[in-house]
Formats: C-alpha cells, structure tokens, sequence
C-alpha cells in the first residue's frame, strides 16, 4: 500500500513524511497549537524526534514545509493521499498496539492494549464495577513487543491473588 508514495522530501522517510502529513492534516483542523500537544508527531528518525520536541523549532519547520503537503496531495491525487493518510493511521495504531506489553481480553473477544500492568489492572477494575462497560474476560502480558500473548482468566487471577 504505501510503495511508491512518491514522498516530496528528500531528508524524511516515507513513515516520516506520511507521520507529518497526518501532523498536518490535525494542523488544518485543529490549528498548531492544539495539534502539536495533542497529536504530536511520533517520527521515526531520531533528528526529528528531537525537532518535534521543541514546539518553537518544530513550528518553524512546519511553516517552512507544510507547503509539500498540498504540493503531494496535487501530485498523487485525492483518492491515493487519502489512502496512504488512512493506511498511516492503522499502521501507527498498530505499532502502538504491539508496544504494549499489557492488555486485557474482553468477553467479546475484543483486546485492550494498555502500557502498564497498573493501567490494565486499573481498566480493569473501572469495567467489573460498571456492568454496562465491554467487560474483561481474561488479562494478557506478553515479554516482547508485539509477542505472543499470555492469558490469565480473570477467575483465575482473582484466586490467585486471594490464597497470596
């Protein structure tokens, strides 16, 4: 989905410079300001990482560059940008998702990701007291990112640390 993006910049990759065309879509919407302390982009290469961590260097950037942004939706196409935009999004989700070493399988099958034991733990928690929330079925860990999962029933978990 993303060969060929047919990136502007020279001095970004393709994650990066799709990471902050999605900056600048929330830019559009939301403005600078509100975008960039609540959407900040998660760059990939590390000069970057540290650009986009000084919101007065990252917003001289942005103005210097935000005109690629339209100059690629012009050479690519709608349809195209919109989908390497969106096909962006699920992949950064994703990665999020496989960061987590915790989460949390609901009845439904549904799977919480969460980055602590103490936010899974507290999720948790916050669903068994409201019955009306998706409710936890069993809770996950795994050793390394993206690894497989290992699943403790939530009875199980609750026995366990009953006889402690």
């Amino acid at each position: 989905m993303t060969d060929d993006i047919q990136n502007p910049t020279a001095d970004l990759s393709d994650y990066d410079w799709l990471e902050f065309e999605c900056f600048a879509s929330k830019v559009d919407s939301e403005g600078f300001t509100y975008a960039y302390e609540n959407y900040s982009p998660d760059f990939e290469a590390t000069d970057m990482q540290e650009l986009a961590s000084d919101m007065g260097k990252f917003r001289a950037y942005f103005r210097a560059n935000a005109g690629l942004v339209e100059q690629w939706y012009d050479a690519i196409g709608g349809e195209r940008a919109c989908d390497l935009h969106n096909a962006h999004v699920d992949e950064t989700r994703q990665r999020a998702n496989d960061a987590c070493l915790w989460g949390v399988r609901c009845t439904d099958g549904y799977v919480v990701h969460e980055p602590s034991e103490s936010e899974r733990d507290a999720f948790v928690a916050a669903t068994l007291a409201n019955p009306s929330y998706r409710q936890p079925a069993a809770l996950l860990r795994r050793d390394v990112p993206g690894g497989e999962w290992v699943e403790t029933v939530i009875a199980e978990a609750a026995s366990a640390s009953s006889n402690a």
